[in-house]
């Protein structure tokens, strides 16, 4: 039996002590994850969320991986390839998307249905009163679930590598950053990538740590199996997102080498995802001609050539007149000096990614630690070498994709500072303490500030009015064609084929005579949010062709004659062939 003498230890140094910080992290992240998504979420907020609950819904159903969002550039690339035995808009393949996400979103949507949770449809005489469409909930909740899973991944990985005050100081760094709650309040797939990114390097750990109690070519069951499921989750990255596929190669090329132990087992638990990752590689190859689908597109978007989404819409694509190395070369240069710039910020958290970047040039005295420093480095570096050929300054796309490495930076980040905070030789150590906990108030004001801001309005407007979007429902036949500026919306909230305007006026009229009638199009502020006229009939403007329409100007080329202006504040204009509204 312990005595008193015992148990005060073991509150002070031992076991129960590291349970009772895990205790306290768990209760902290919970709750703080509770409090941002609940109060700051108004429904789904970007074109990736949208665009990914849409596609759940179609797998939920048994429709497969089909898609309601019709971007031009991809039936004519369907087109391309197979002339008129092109599949129906209604059931139009979806060629962009890795699979996993939308399957892990359909299990969820597919498991709510069966317990009658998830009631795709909205009743009209509730529209009136309508908040936040029930099944945007399931995307905030995932992705608050993720997240803290994730900070419970930070926090392991941080104390197993170096000690339990490096995994403390990880998990407040990484729940400081206010660009990974915005993703998690969006509704997309970043948390998924940066939760399998934490659990790899969780595994990677383990396996590492292992290999640094015994040297021997001994077997180590326990630390075999850590160093496989390494592999195999960030295997699964690529099945996320496409860039991915690049730092996974570099993660296994370099462990081949690094690793004393266990690096067959890495390459096994890699090469499994891989192999669905090839299987979807070679179904875009029968659907598409082309083995990356449409992913080929982003070296294109938002491009000097390109502006805006205007790639993503254009129908008469000629591929020799587009000069596209030329450009992708000249976009690499512009990327490049971007990431030089805003690197740090772009992981999430611009202290803690210089710290990380300065640690991963510190030369750990453990193995494990330097290894494990030496191929996250590389990951990171191989990262942002293929972010180099899409990023756009301003857009957003850079965090997105960086994101990922915001576990591995918190974790190295925070392990430096104490590494510097112990080689300063504070005389009192509360002085280090206090030093450590001043940088990480540092780190975490902006999503501290955001705890007492203001609850942010109802709809997640402008652009998106989903009210709007339900009410429409009504007005369209089942699997007819729709058009808009905002299809994302239109496909998720009115279960409609929609159509990203195309653009120009004789693309759309192409797709309308020759390839499926339009009964609608629907114009919002994401096309007319613009300061002046004048810009919008720039040579560069991705919506001239269609300036005089959204200035609500009745065009007389254009089958759908009929007009409404739709709330809130007329801003929505929808032109249809029929008039279906009272």
């Amino acid at each position: 039996m312990k005595s008193l003498q015992d148990w005060v230890y073991e509150v002070e140094a031992g076991s129960v002590r590291v349970w009772m910080v895990r205790l306290a992290l768990l209760t902290m992240v919970v709750g703080l994850a509770g409090w941002i998504g609940l109060r700051e979420f108004n429904g789904l907020r970007t074109m990736d969320a949208m665009d990914l609950a849409q596609q759940g819904r179609q797998l939920a159903l048994g429709k497969g991986f089909t898609t309601r969002l019709i971007r031009p550039l991809a039936l004519w690339q369907l087109r391309s390839k197979h002339g008129n035995q092109t599949p129906a808009l209604a059931d139009f393949p979806e060629t962009l998307t890795p699979p996993l996400a939308p399957l892990v979103w359909a299990g969820v949507y597919r498991l709510g249905m069966i317990a009658k949770l998830i009631d795709f449809e909205v009743p009209q005489e509730k529209v009136k009163n309508f908040r936040v469409y029930s099944p945007d909930y399931v995307s905030l909740g995932m992705n608050l679930a993720l997240i803290v899973l994730t900070a419970f991944m930070v926090f392991l990985w941080a104390a197993r590598q170096f000690d339990l005050g490096a995994g403390v100081l990880a998990t407040v760094f990484f729940l400081g950053s206010s660009a990974l709650w915005d993703f998690a309040i969006q509704g997309g797939s970043e948390c998924l990538v940066v939760f399998l990114y934490a659990f790899a390097g969780w595994m990677f750990c383990r396996g590492l740590v292992a290999s640094d109690q015994d040297e021997s070519e001994e077997v180590i069951p326990w630390g075999g199996v850590a160093t496989f499921f390494s592999g195999f989750l960030l295997g699964l990255a690529p099945l996320v997102q496409f860039i991915q596929i690049w730092p996974v190669l570099a993660f296994g090329t370099l462990s081949l080498f690094v690793l004393r132990t266990h690096r067959w087992l890495l390459l096994f638990g890699l090469f499994l995802p891989l192999v669905f990752f090839l299987a979807w590689l070679g179904k875009m190859w029968a659907t598409t001609g082309n083995p990356f689908g449409l992913n080929w597109a982003y070296f294109l978007a938002d491009s000097a050539y390109y502006p805006g989404s205007l790639v993503w819409r254009t129908f008469s694509f000629d591929l020799e007149k587009t000069d596209v190395w030329r450009r992708v070369l000249g976009s690499v240069v512009k990327g490049l000096s971007m990431i030089l710039q805003k690197g740090p910020e772009l992981c999430g958290s611009s202290l803690v990614g210089a710290l990380a970047l300065v640690g991963l040039l510190h030369n750990f005295r453990k193995r494990s630690a330097a290894v494990g420093r030496t191929v996250w480095g590389l990951v990171a570096l191989s990262l942002c070498l293929v972010l180099a050929f899409v990023i756009r300054g301003g857009d957003g796309a850079g965090t997105k994709i960086l994101i990922a490495l915001l576990p591995m930076v918190c974790v190295y980040g925070a392990a430096f500072l104490w590494i510097m905070i112990d080689r300063w030789k504070f005389q009192v150590e509360l002085l280090g303490k206090l030093l450590a906990c001043v940088v990480a108030l540092f780190v975490c004001w902006p999503t501290l500030v955001r705890l007492a801001l203001p609850e942010p309005p109802p709809f997640s407007y402008p652009p998106t009015y989903p009210p709007i979007f339900i009410f429409m429902r009504s007005w369209f036949e089942t699997n007819e064609v729709q058009a808009s500026d905002l299809p994302w919306a239109e496909a998720w909230y009115a279960n409609a084929p929609s159509l990203w305007l195309p653009a120009t006026r004789e693309d759309f009229l192409k797709i309308h005579d020759r390839i499926n009638p339009v009964f609608s199009i629907l114009f919002t502020p994401v096309s007319s949010d613009v300061k002046m006229y004048s810009e919008m009939l720039n040579d560069n403007s991705e919506w001239k062709a269609w300036a005089d329409l959204i200035r609500r100007q009745k065009p007389p080329d254009l089958p759908q004659a009929f007009a409404t202006s739709l709330p809130p504040n007329n801003d929505y204009l929808l032109l249809s062939i029929q008039k279906r509204w009272n």
